[in-house]
């Protein structure tokens, strides 16, 4: 057969079939990504309705603890103070609306009602879900109480701390309820009753809700649903919400559902949300129009194909052929004559070259390859491996078969990809950067850190094709150093940043801060009665107490806080983008996570305390050391007071010098 009919025979069908895999794929993979991009969207914004839900519940329990940690709310539920007054003057329905409540209710620690404002809307206004109907006010007043109690909203166990909210649905209405412990003002004193609120889910509420949830339509059912195989969502409060299926209701439109349990995990209430299957409808009908146009493209495509191949290609092949045909065994070979310009002109003069120098070149190019220990490669300009040595197979534990066609990048972290490119086409426009460093992945999964040099490859007219190169394995001398950088910046002991790391990043914070004109707190923490534990149980348990205040402490902060130790039982702590009522919110959090006893070496060691002094830049110092010496001066009449968080006040600091 001759090579004309082969290429036909190979064509053809190679052309139909890749037809028919490109529609099959089409179909397949495309339409099968759009959808699983509407499921996703759709997803998503139940997500979306959930997380609204708590932030909601979140916003109004944060309301309602600012009623309940009140001094006249505290005297009412210990049955002091005028409960008529109360109302008259700090509860009446214009603030109760103010406030975006319905109802709220004050009970003490029996459970007892000892105040109510109420101020719903009417029956008529209320959105019953399913077939059941509020009877009257009064009745679903009556059942909220019920229900709160046996929920537990009421029950605070004497933690000035609880406050909880979920959302139930009550003689068919969806109510939002949230609940407080009452204490006075500082929230210092053990509860003494309850602050319970809510408000009702009218139609108003929830085209609210509805809007802020765009390209979906929100529908509120109950919950006589089977939530099995359900995907239960991680963001819990009180209570758990649950992810249903999705459900393809036609190729138009899709649907899922949002179950919402309450604090005994009882089904309560489904959000049912339907969007439009966007994505899938869209990418159908351009999916067909790809695959018509594509046909006709490639039917006209193959007729030139067919022209340009005959022409241009098979007629000088078989004049290239008939001469290779003619070489023998003589002791010079021949060349072959020239074919023009063009590729097949350069694969002719190729052949000569290769005649002559063939046998010496190869040889001597893998004998040097192969004797050097460090990876030899060379990858074209796309960043494939089209050669390695020996050396390399050995750097990186992979065999020359696997390397070769590979991407550069599947040996890098998927961060420095882009870092990586980046410098390739710097590399490829300035031949002076020609040096590089980073981490390749082996092939047994471990990292190591490589050096090398690129050289850039051109053809003879001067086009870049790529680069070769040398790698060396740098990875012992690269962990050395981050050994030693290490042990430079560390506090053996705790873990934490010593003190040369916490004076270059005071420096560099505290720059920061002046150049963006936002507050840096500093905090110097000591502990009081530490040398005691020494003494008491042995410097092994110092150190034991000393890390378990490191972890407390840390365990404390969120980022961009920043902790040290300096030494001994004194710590450090760097708060940049802070406020004066932030740090002092820090400090007695930090406070009360050191308050709690520390079980060392069998002992329950519960008197050693912090003394926290606060100092802020710019207000109290603009340069490193004068703000060092604020925070000192702070922490110092913090220790006069023990267990205290001070905040640097200049008159108080001349007092003390």
């Amino acid at each position: 057969m001759t090579l004309r009919r082969r290429l036909f025979s190979l064509f053809a069908p190679l052309l139909l079939l890749t037809l028919l895999l490109v529609q099959l794929l089409s179909n397949q993979l495309l339409l099968s990504r759009f959808d699983q991009q509407d499921k996703q969207r759709l997803q998503e914004t139940a997500h979306r309705a959930h997380l609204i839900l708590l932030g909601h519940i979140e916003r109004t329990t944060g309301l309602l603890h600012s009623y309940a940690w009140w001094d006249p709310s505290y005297e009412l539920a210990q049955g002091r103070g005028n409960a008529s007054l109360y109302l008259r003057q700090n509860l009446d329905s214009l603030q109760l609306a103010n406030y975006d409540f319905d109802f709220m209710a004050l009970f003490d620690d029996a459970g007892k009602l000892v105040l109510e404002q109420w101020a719903p809307p009417d029956l008529a206004d209320l959105l019953p879900v399913g077939h059941d109907r509020p009877r009257s006010i009064a009745s679903l007043r009556s059942d909220i109480y019920s229900r709160s109690q046996r929920l537990n909203l009421l029950r605070h166990q004497s933690d000035a701390q609880f406050r909880t909210g979920q959302v139930l649905l009550i003689q068919g209405v969806p109510v939002l309820l949230v609940s407080s412990a009452v204490s006075n003002s500082q929230g210092t004193a053990s509860a003494v009753g309850t602050l319970l609120a809510g408000r009702f889910l009218d139609g108003q509420r929830l085209h609210a809700l509805d809007r802020q949830l765009p390209g979906s339509s929100l529908r509120l059912l109950p919950a006589g649903v089977d939530p099995k195989g359900w995907q239960l969502l991680p963001e819990r409060q009180t209570f758990t919400a649950e992810l249903g299926p999705r459900r393809l209701l036609d190729e138009q439109q899709q649907q899922i559902e949002l179950l919402l349990n309450n604090s005994d995990d009882e089904p309560e209430l489904r959000l049912q949300l339907t969007s439009q299957r966007i994505n899938y409808h869209k990418g159908k009908e351009a999916i067909e129009f790809f695959l018509s146009v594509s046909f006709l493209i490639a039917l006209a495509a193959a007729g030139l194909v067919y022209l340009g191949l005959e022409y241009w290609v098979l007629h000088r092949l078989e004049r290239l052929n008939r001469e290779i045909a003619g070489i023998g065994q003589q002791a010079r070979l021949p060349r072959v004559s020239s074919l023009g310009n063009d590729e097949l002109g350069e694969l002719a003069a190729a052949l000569n070259q290769m005649l002559e120098r063939l046998d010496q070149s190869e040889e001597r190019d893998r004998a040097i390859l192969e004797s050097i220990q460090d990876g030899y490669f060379e990858v074209d300009a796309e960043g494939r491996f089209t050669r390695v040595n020996r050396g390399m197979e050995l750097s990186l534990g992979y065999r020359s078969e696997e390397l070769l066609n590979m991407p550069f990048t599947q040996l890098l972290l998927t961060e420095k990809v882009e870092q990586a490119e980046t410098t390739f086409q710097q590399a490829q426009q300035d031949s002076s950067l020609s040096g590089f460093n980073l981490q390749l992945r082996r092939a047994d999964g471990s990292l190591g850190d490589f050096e090398g040099r690129l050289s850039q490859i051109h053809t003879q007219d001067g086009t870049f094709v790529g680069y070769r190169g040398i790698l060396r394995d740098i990875s012992e001398r690269a962990a050395h150093q981050r050994h030693l950088h290490d042990l430079a910046y560390r506090d053996p002991l705790t873990s934490l940043g010593n003190r040369k790391a916490f004076h270059e990043q005071l420096q560099g914070d505290l720059q920061q801060a002046l150049n963006e004109g936002s507050v840096l707190a500093l905090f110097f923490i000591d502990l009081d009665h530490f040398k005691q534990v020494n003494d008491q149980y042995g410097h092994d348990a110092g150190d034991t107490l000393l890390c378990a205040i490191a972890a407390r402490l840390q365990h404390g902060l969120r980022q961009p806080g920043k902790l040290y130790r300096l030494g001994g039982d004194e710590f450090t702590l760097l708060m940049p983008q802070a406020t004066a009522e932030a740090a002092r919110a820090l400090g007695e959090r930090l406070l009360g996570s050191l308050g709690a006893p520390f079980e060392i070496a069998g002992h329950s060691i519960d008197f050693v305390t912090p003394s926290v002094g606060i100092a802020l830049c710019p207000q109290h110092a603009t340069d490193s050391e004068a703000l060092i010496k604020a925070a000192d001066s702070a922490m110092y009449q913090a220790k006069r007071k023990r267990n205290q968080v001070v905040m640097f006040e200049p008159s108080a600091a001349a007092e003390t010098h």
